[in-house]
């Protein structure tokens, strides 16, 4: 676990730099470390698990989920090592944020939180067809696509029909 740093309450907040969502999300872009880190501190953790989104009063790199349109490219397809469709939209640019999304999980014994995910943007529900998916899901997901920047995917799994 590595250590990302203390919420405002003193919870200690770590990562699992290996195997976690957030791990991915990092590695595509690193100052979601260091953001998350900053805002932390004036974050207070009280809750088991929780989504926050934090302003972080200036921008901090562009939200790659936006809204679509119907003249757009849309297209559906698993990512590799990944069994959920996702829906992605070709040609648009993404929009610079404020915000920052981070999702936290308390440990069992409750001294410390782990951090699940981090990204820049609002936050997104889960995709459909995936175990957390929920009645956001597949309203939002009908309007709203990730930007295809290149990410390995399955390409037995490239459709434009919708599979859910």
């Amino acid at each position: 676990m590595h250590i990302v740093g203390y919420a405002r309450n003193g919870m200690l907040v770590q990562i699992d730099l290996i195997r976690s969502a957030a791990a991915a999300s990092i590695s595509r872009q690193p100052h979601l470390l260091t953001l998350a880190a900053e805002a932390l501190t004036r974050i207070t953790l009280r809750k088991p698990e929780q989504i926050i989104e934090y302003d972080m009063g200036h921008d901090i790199g562009y939200d790659f989920v936006v809204k679509t349109v119907a003249s757009h490219a849309v297209f559906y397809a698993k990512l590799v090592k990944d069994s959920t469709y996702t829906r992605f939209v070709k040609n648009v640019k993404p929009l610079t944020s404020t915000y920052l999304t981070l999702q936290l999980r308390q440990s069992a014994d409750g001294s410390s939180y782990l951090l699940e995910e981090a990204r820049i943007g609002h936050s997104v529900p889960p995709r459909p067809g995936s175990l957390e998916e929920n009645d956001l899901s597949r309203p939002y997901w009908a309007e709203h696509a990730y930007i295809f920047d290149n990410p390995p995917v399955q390409p037995q799994t490239l459709t434009k029909e919708c599979p859910y």
